[in-house]
């Protein structure tokens, strides 16, 4: 690594400011860290849930038996390059490499990798489209910020706070969904900003304040129906525990429900879930739908005025339980395509679980989607809303498996165990 240009990018203030807190946080051994980790995967494991760890293969290879124990208690291990270091200023090969030599320390020990996340979130497309298909189920290295913080916090923010920010890159929550995405043969899992480190060193909150903000977090997903992807650093494990308990009580709290899951097993679902389809056949009555699906799917059903129209869900939509559904022919509800529609459209739609007709009974359809109306329409979350406020009738698939309206998961960046860690990525 060029020192000098590490040193340049980050700067006196900010070396200082972060080596002060690494000195009082870590050791020269790794004692302190695992006993901070182990205590918090054992409370989250206890309160059903279950966290993802992205690792170094570096910490993988000189604590094996201690990260074999956090997947034996329930926590998911995943690749956080070999060494944690800014993979998108290397060359691909060489980043393509700390990959490899990851998941050989990995399979070395019998730790299952399914998803990876770059050092400080710092992927390219071209690493992205590089990587061997099969080699990774899924990614999570997009981040998403969020309208989350105070503003009067956000006015304290110093030099740390900030050098995160250009680090993470994120998109602002407002234009996008906080889904997850297919992209180079993997599911893209995106991340909600600021971190626990924004938070906590960059902003100076106290735990009654980080706990306010993952409410809010919290909150807004839920309310659209997505995914909170918590994003926090073991070192401050023990500052941040009663802030996790506090989010687990509301999120237990909240009906539907909020599905609580490691990353792995949301990749999983996104890929189920994509293979749904539906088979849809004239009747005297109408047509006939029949789901071809598996048994965690959730349908949703609004604006059809039967008798059966299934268990209320939330707003108005039901939930509706049967594989096979009879509905009026006229209108149509689904979602009806014109002519020309962006590839990038449909799939972010089919993504939703929305059941797309792009034939010539589209126009039958009570919604009805063209160029026209997607150029006013100039972001994902816009799209989605003008469909969710449209009173045409609908029938679609839910975002989340079993009922489930949103999704929560806690996910750890477990870049060190000790000092040396920290001092041995200088010198790779």
């Amino acid at each position: 690594m060029d020192l000098k240009s590490w040193y340049k990018k980050r700067g006196p203030e900010f070396v200082w400011y972060r080596g002060m807190r690494l000195l009082g946080r870590y050791r020269i051994g790794s004692n302190r860290a695992i006993q901070r980790i182990k205590e918090c995967v054992e409370s989250l494991v206890e309160m059903g849930c279950a966290p993802t760890l992205f690792t170094p293969g570096m910490v993988v290879d000189r604590n094996p038996q201690f990260i074999q124990n956090l997947q034996q208690l329930g926590a998911e291990i995943a690749v956080h390059s070999y060494h944690h270091v800014n993979l998108s200023e290397m060359p691909v090969s060489f980043a393509t490499q700390q990959l490899m030599r990851a998941i050989r320390s990995f399979e070395r020990f019998g730790i299952e990798k399914r998803g990876f996340r770059c050092p400080y979130l710092a992927y390219s497309d071209e690493l992205l489209n590089s990587l061997p298909c099969g080699m990774f189920d899924y990614s999570s290295n997009e981040a998403l910020l969020w309208d989350v913080v105070d503003h009067n916090d956000l006015s304290h923010k110093g030099i740390f706070f900030d050098a995160l920010e250009k680090f993470y890159k994120g998109r602002n929550a407002s234009e996008s969904v906080c889904l997850p995405s297919m992209r180079s043969n993997m599911v893209e899992i995106p991340i909600c900003v600021p971190d626990d480190l924004q938070l906590h060193d960059g902003l100076f909150l106290n735990d009654e304040d980080i706990k306010q903000v993952w409410a809010r977090f919290l909150e807004q997903t839920y309310s659209r129906g997505e995914l909170f992807n918590l994003i926090f650093h073991t070192e401050l494990a023990s500052c941040v525990d009663d802030s996790f308990v506090e989010l687990l009580h509301l999120a237990g709290q909240l009906r539907p429900m909020v599905w609580i899951t490691r990353l792995r097993d949301i990749s999983d679902w996104w890929r189920e879930k994509l293979k749904f389809g539906v088979e849809i056949t004239s009747n005297a009555k109408g047509l006939k739908l029949t789901f071809d699906c598996s048994p965690r799917a959730t349908i949703l059903v609004r604006g059809l005025h039967s008798p059966e129209s299934g268990l209320m869900w939330d707003g108005t939509y039901s939930r509706w339980k049967s594989n096979t559904l009879e509905v009026p022919a006229n209108p149509r509800p689904f979602i009806g395509l014109a002519d020309g529609i962006p590839e990038r459209i449909i799939s972010f739609l089919h993504e939703q679980g929305y059941i797309l007709d792009t034939g010539e009974t589209a126009r039958f359809c009570g919604l009805i989607l063209d160029n026209d109306i997607l150029t006013k329409l100039p972001n994902d979350v816009e799209l989605v809303n003008y469909i969710e406020a449209s009173p045409a009738p609908l029938v679609r698939y839910w975002r989340w498996p079993n009922g489930a309206k949103s999704a929560l998961s806690i996910t750890g960046d477990m870049d060190a165990l000790s000092l040396m860690d920290y001092a041995s990525r200088l010198f790779i």
